[in-house]
């Protein structure tokens, strides 16, 4: 698709999502409420970044001339916007972010009235109508400030702890800064006091190390999550950090039965499936995206899903990915079981897996001595990945294996020959 990435629609701000291209998504939006016959109002949350209000402005020039009511909550996280459109049954949800990206950068994610993602089928329905002029008579329409609805979010939030573990949270300084002060009052927090251009900054967990340091001094458990708090990471008062893959094996032990299915992507570690196969659960490995994870386990009728960046669906409790919501889980469990994180994972043996970004100067081109290597690769039992990325404007390279030298060796060989083509 054109417009629309792994997650959304993202880059930016100004420059990429400038004021003719954020027309067109206004465009289409008007045109995709009138095409399904909806309820006219638009449920809208943002971030912390200061050009959503930029954004915003622009897509209720459109908006508001051609009948559709937009009502917003201000600051808050994906997930609670996504909450909030299913409990109220809005039509459609839009939230402004770019996750775990720099401040510079923005996007938009839209969730259905199930608080889902949205389908690839909506996304290229929704390209089709950008392309196409919007034909409707002019018919105003009102703008509502609704952040009070951000407190039902909160209190069932709050109504899921059931542990009083001391814990420090790590809020990225974004949407969820406001929500964690609020569902876990008794908690430190660090980098709860966004100014709209400080999220991300050294902080999430794109930027763990100094919560990992908090934690191995104070001796409490850490949770991190990032802009638009859909992912988290724990650390442990020892300071190991449990990332995606080791949070969903936790919950997989308590939340699933024999041969059910659990579903990765193409990056889960493969230590993690070989732990799950020993508890006779199944892992299916969808694309990267925590949409086609979800979509994955609609497929497979699968309860648990997500990805080692943190994206983790427990569709008993949620239809799109919750930091904080699986943070709680996960305290729950521990202090259910009166079990440390090491404790829970100690029959988990992961592979290693080892990653490099470029920002090419030229489209990248499959060489043949780059498919020769990652022909040597696969020999040694090495899994190699090399993709752009849908969130950011970088090649990705991966490269797992059991053994973390033979990785090493094929990433460099593979890192010289991306620079040098």
């Amino acid at each position: 698709m054109k417009y629309f990435g792994t997650d959304g629609i993202r880059g930016l701000a100004v420059k990429d999502l400038n004021e003719k291209l954020l027309k067109k998504v206004a465009n289409a939006i008007v045109k995709t409420y009138n095409k399904n016959k909806w309820n006219k109002i638009l449920l809208v949350g943002n971030d912390t970044r200061l050009s959503s209000y930029y954004i915003l402005s622009v897509l209720e020039s459109v908006l508001l001339k051609h009948g559709i009511n937009v009502e917003t909550v201000d600051n808050c996280s994906s997930p609670c916007l996504a909450y909030l459109t299913q409990k109220f049954n809005y039509p459609l949800g839009l939230m402004l972010s770019a996750s775990h990206n720099p401040s510079e950068f923005n996007g938009l994610k839209f969730f259905n009235n199930l608080g889902e993602k949205v389908s690839d089928e909506f996304e290229e329905e929704f390209e089709n109508l950008m392309q196409k002029p919007l034909k409707t008579k002019l018919k105003f329409a009102t703008h509502k400030n609704k952040e009070h609805l951000k407190q039902y979010y909160i209190t069932h939030l709050k109504s899921l702890i059931k542990n009083k573990l001391p814990v420090i949270i790590d809020c990225s300084n974004g949407g969820a800064s406001e929500i964690c002060n609020a569902v876990f009052a008794n908690a430190i927090k660090i980098n709860n006091k966004p100014n709209g251009t400080n999220i991300n900054q050294n902080a999430g967990c794109t930027h763990i190390s100094f919560l990992r340091s908090l934690c191995i001094k104070q001796k409490k458990l850490g949770i991190s999550v990032d802009g638009d708090a859909d992912r988290i990471h724990l650390v442990s008062p020892k300071g190991n950090i449990f990332s995606g893959d080791k949070i969903l094996y936790i919950l997989s032990k308590f939340f699933q039965k024999s041969n059910d299915v659990l579903v990765g992507t193409i990056y889960t570690n493969s230590g993690l499936e070989k732990s799950l196969n020993k508890n006779k659960i199944k892992l299916k490995r969808a694309q990267v995206g925590d949409k086609k994870v979800s979509a994955m386990m609609k497929e497979f009728s699968s309860s648990l899903g997500g990805e080692d960046s943190g994206h983790i669906i427990l569709k008993n409790r949620a239809n799109t990915g919750d930091g904080l919501l699986i943070a709680i889980m996960v305290c729950n469990i521990l202090e259910l079981t009166n079990s440390t994180l090491e404790e829970l994972t100690k029959d988990y043996q992961e592979h290693c897996q080892l990653r490099a970004n470029f920002k090419l100067a030229k489209q990248f081109v499959m060489t043949k001595e780059i498919e020769d290597t990652i022909q040597k690769a696969t020999q040694k039992d090495c899994k190699v990945i090399i993709r752009p990325s849908g969130t950011e404007p970088v090649l990705r390279l991966f490269v797992e294996n059991k053994n973390k030298e033979i990785a090493q060796i094929f990433l460099k060989k593979l890192e010289n020959l991306i620079k040098n083509q």
